[in-house]
């Protein structure tokens, strides 16, 4: 079977699709003018300043990616995860860093809604019979 477009459902294909596309950049912009957004761009621009704050956060994630790693492997990391807990716990009193962590942390919340909306509205995760019969060990099999 052969199945004919005509130039009818091109043009409008391309439609909804400039149409989504501009909506989605007045959300970007709605976001770029959010209090979150702004304060992440301060807390940024005041870290990247102090290239000695900075190098700190940077080793803080790279040590923080490794653990990750490291625990997805199965691999135990004791001392790393001590050494880890105590750079990150001198961080906290740490007014550049924290105040970047923070406003970090309140943008990626609001952009983890945005992500939660459209994910319950275009039902990604919605899988009721795998979550009904779902057994952890079930998995191992």
């Amino acid at each position: 079977m052969t199945y004919i477009h005509d130039d009818h459902d091109k043009k409008n294909k391309q439609d909804y699709r400039s149409t989504i596309k501009k909506q989605a950049i007045l959300l970007a912009e709605l976001l770029v003018k959010s209090p979150e957004y702004i304060q992440f761009v301060q807390a940024r621009e005041k870290l990247e300043a102090d290239n000695e704050q900075s190098t700190i956060l940077n080793e803080l994630r790279q040590r923080q990616m490794s653990l990750g790693m490291a625990a997805m492997m199965g691999e135990e990391q004791t001392e790393e995860t001590e050494d880890f807990e105590k750079l990150y716990l001198s961080l906290v009193n740490n007014p550049v860093i924290s105040d970047y962590l923070f406003a970090e942390g309140r943008l990626f919340h609001l952009i983890s809604d945005v992500e939660e909306v459209f994910s319950k509205k275009l039902e990604l995760w919605h899988m009721p019979e795998v979550v009904e019969n779902y057994e952890p060990d079930s998995l191992l099999n």
